[in-house]
């Protein structure tokens, strides 16, 4: 074994592999966060695209479903009065 591997224990490896595979997260997180029809990470491995028009679509349907809760929960405060 090499003399580096031996000066370093376990603890060490593994957090190496935990801050790159934090990374590699934060990387992934703020692709998909991004509204880029394309993008592409290590040379062609992941690939993200994205349509932004279907998330807005989404969007507008959940604020109108949460338009409805709310009115429906103040008629009923309302009627309970």
């Amino acid at each position: 074994m090499s003399d580096w591997i031996k000066t370093f224990d376990a603890v060490f490896f593994i957090s190496i592999a935990t801050m790159l595979t934090s990374l590699i997260a934060l990387i992934i997180k703020h692709c998909l966060k991004s509204k880029c029809e394309t993008c592409s990470l290590c040379w062609g491995l992941i690939t993200i695209k994205r349509r932004v028009d279907l998330e807005v679509q989404e969007e507008l349907q959940e604020i109108e479903i949460g338009r409805n809760k709310n009115n429906s929960s103040k008629e009923e405060t309302k009627n309970n009065l």
